[in-house]
């Protein structure tokens, strides 16, 4: 079921009608319910792969609870992951062989379910959380299976940790109506990244990066669908996780926010703190610590360094061109910390102070760029990339000089219209980084009460027009469906 459906909007009237009438002790059964329905609403059998995760990981619990030992938790560990690498990697295996072998191996007619690589996380987070005594482990199988399922992160998360969620779920919140507001803002607010931005955007990005076409297109053409491209990732993926969040708060429960303002880093490993927070957890508490973090000295941390964007590549798809971003992107973290010293005698030496704000200002500059060279990878077949790359970097400023870009959304109207929606995110989103939500809301909160339900009713006006424009054409479907 997806947030920008009636189906879903009747769906959380009715749940959220339910859910504060039920008594507080029975409402993790709701929530279970509520999940269920919502996660099988399209396919039931889904809902037996999710169940089988829930087993494994509830029993591990329940087994590390009894035998804390470093084997105990590896196997049940290794045997929820294996669930993730049937489903998400047999056919990407077999089709490899087949490349290497003179032999051909039949591809299986497997079903990728939605949102499996974030549940698989969400419960594996469990299991580490016990081993490593942050909790103890959940005796109310039902309660847990509401902690795995719960709807509003499953699909596309923020994925999130036991030791927050669960306890959130066992003693719920009373109803307080500023939770209530705040997650009305950030819904209407998702559904503006979504539907006047992401969408918009992919208008540019499908159109000059089609895999047919993508050669009849220029540098100018490459340069602006790359940028359209990193903005559109991070406004798509942005707006579920505060969408997912704003349902979350409707129910009372805080699960934290995914996105940092990450475009104003200024530095690559400040970029992946702040970029999709809850994944980058999950690797450095089970990957990138277990393998020694920077304890063992620095070319040990590189390599760990490598090791995690390895895998977090793999985790991304099936796909090498998914692998070849994951390795660019642990190159150039390693390179930045060789670099740091390096970068910090040179400024000594010729009188810059790296904290100014015109060196801010060119500093999250190249992490931009870094970043958006290193998506064309992310979003292109590794051939096709190479080829983009290329143009990108090496070409005549005359080149950039195209009056077909005025039009590169259909129109001179709709490319500006564009242009301005991505303007009102940049800056909303920088509100977001300068001050605290908390503190944005609670100046938000003292402005007369018919400003703040016109500045809603506008968002949701803008928001309904802009669906409405779209048509049949709306894609409601989000980028990290497919991971």
């Amino acid at each position: 079921m997806n947030f920008l459906s009636w189906q879903f909007l009747t769906f959380i009237v009715l749940f959220l009608a339910v859910y504060w009438v039920i008594p507080k002790k029975y409402r993790y059964l709701i929530i279970l319910g509520g999940s269920l329905f919502f996660y099988g609403y399209h396919d039931r059998m889904v809902l037996l792969i999710l169940g089988a995760s829930v087993l494994i990981t509830y029993t591990g619990g329940r087994a590390l609870e009894k035998w804390p030992l470093r084997r105990v938790f590896a196997i049940f560990f290794a045997s929820n992951i294996f669930i993730l690498v049937f489903f998400k990697y047999t056919n990407f295996i077999i089709s490899n062989i087949d490349k290497l072998m003179s032999f051909r191996v039949s591809e299986m007619d497997i079903l990728l379910p939605v949102g499996l690589s974030f549940y698989i996380f969400q419960s594996t987070s469990y299991l580490s959380d016990v081993y490593r005594r942050h909790m103890p482990a959940e005796r109310n199988f039902l309660r847990y299976a509401a902690f795995v399922s719960f709807f509003p992160t499953i699909l596309s998360g923020p994925i999130q940790k036991s030791r927050n969620l669960l306890p959130q779920i066992k003693a719920p919140a009373d109803f307080c109506s500023d939770q209530a507001v705040k997650g009305l803002i950030l819904f209407l607010w998702g559904a503006f990244e979504k539907i006047c931005v992401a969408n918009r955007l992919l208008v540019i990005i499908n159109t000059v990066f089609l895999p047919d076409t993508y050669r009849n297109y220029g540098t100018a053409h490459y340069i602006v669908a790359a940028v359209s491209f990193s903005i559109y990732i991070y406004a798509d993926f942005s707006s579920y996780s505060d969408m997912a969040r704003g349902i979350a708060k409707f129910m009372g429960i805080d699960v934290g926010r995914n996105f940092l303002t990450p475009y104003l880093s200024t530095s690559l490993s400040e970029f992946w703190r702040r970029w999709h927070v809850s994944l980058n957890d999950w690797f450095v508490e089970n990957i990138y610590i277990p393998l020694g973090g920077s304890r063992r000295g620095k070319w040990r941390k590189y390599f760990n360094i490598m090791v995690v964007f390895f895998i977090s590549g793999f985790w991304h798809g099936a796909a090498w061109h998914f692998v070849v971003w994951g390795v660019a992107n642990g190159f150039l973290m390693v390179l930045g910390e060789i670099m740091k010293p390096f970068k910090s005698s040179l400024y000594k030496k010729v009188h810059i102070d790296e904290h100014s704000k015109s060196m801010i200002f060119f500093q999250r500059l190249v992490v931009f760029w870094l970043i958006t060279i290193t998506w064309v990878f992310f979003r292109n077949g590794v051939k096709a990339s190479l080829h983009i790359i290329e143009r990108m970097t090496w070409f005549s400023p005359a080149k950039l000089f195209r009056p077909d870009l005025f039009t590169i959304c259909g129109s001179v109207t709709q490319t500006f219209l564009t242009m301005l929606f991505v303007a009102a995110f940049y800056y909303v989103q920088c509100r977001r980084y300068d001050f605290e939500e908390s503190a944005t809301f609670l100046s938000f909160a003292k402005q007369p009460l018919i400003f703040q339900w016109t500045v809603l009713g506008a968002l949701l006006s803008v928001v309904i027009f802009m669906h409405a424009a779209a048509g049949t054409s709306v894609n409601t479907t989000f980028l990290y469906f497919n991971f």
